[in-house]
């Protein structure tokens, strides 16, 4: 795109690409309102949506956020209140993967080595983080499509770290807060190991569930503990810990 600009008392031609302009007027948009950047159709939940918000991309299905916003923030304060332990010999496995949020948290931001398996069950999530978010340029991380329960009733590795971040749209689906389900998850875990669940409480019902939630992980695990982190405080995320 060709324009002009007065300088120095002149006239100057000055040729601007219309990827850099409409992509600028998408950046100041955003503080507006919700910038659509691209769209996948998922078999699994609601249909996937990669946006611009605030300044910030992000991945959103239903009414929540999967990837790269608020639920990114969640996970960064938890690490900060629980660091996670730092070394190739400590292997973290995520369970509910997404586009790849928590992997980045772990290897870009905290600069950690550790090898990072993520399990998700829904490919189109995948390619979002892939296309996107640059999932492919994180190293040490093995990322499987499969279903989670199926994953972790095969799992014959041991993690120090499992974290547990399983939505579809804003609910958890039941089997996964089932004593049966974490009992599988605890035997995957390395001694000293940890899981971390993360539950969205956006109503009463969800509160019940947490409360049910929290109780379980007393049955199962000696070590537990509940970290609530308000990055929406209409809908706080809680982060049940518990260690072996």
């Amino acid at each position: 795109m060709l324009r002009w600009l007065f300088c120095q008392g002149q006239w100057s031609k000055v040729y601007l690409s219309m990827d850099l302009i409409g992509n600028a007027f998408r950046y100041l948009s955003s503080f507006a309102e919700e910038q659509p950047v691209s769209y996948y159709t998922s078999k699994i939940g609601p249909d996937i949506e990669v946006c611009l918000i605030n300044g910030r991309y992000q991945i959103n299905a239903g009414n929540v956020n999967y990837s790269y916003g608020p639920l990114h923030d969640a996970f960064r304060r938890y690490f900060n209140f629980d660091p996670p332990p730092s070394g190739k010999e400590f292997p973290v496995l995520v369970l509910g993967f997404g586009g790849g949020s928590i992997a980045s948290i772990l290897r870009v931001e905290r600069e950690m080595p550790n090898p990072i398996t993520g399990v998700e069950i829904d490919s189109m999530m995948i390619k979002a983080g892939r296309e996107h978010f640059n999932l492919d340029r994180i190293e040490g991380l093995d990322i499987i499509v499969m279903d989670a329960l199926e994953f972790i009733r095969q799992c014959s590795e041991k993690y120090a770290l499992i974290i547990t971040d399983i939505y579809v749209d804003e609910f958890v689906p039941a089997v996964f807060e089932q004593k049966e389900f974490l009992e599988e998850v605890k035997r995957c875990l390395l001694p000293d190991g940890k899981l971390v669940f993360n539950k969205l409480v956006a109503s009463t019902d969800t509160e019940f569930e947490k409360t049910a939630l929290e109780k379980l992980f007393t049955e199962i695990f000696p070590n537990t503990r509940t970290f609530k982190v308000p990055v929406n405080k209409k809908m706080p995320n809680y982060m049940i810990t518990g260690m072996i």
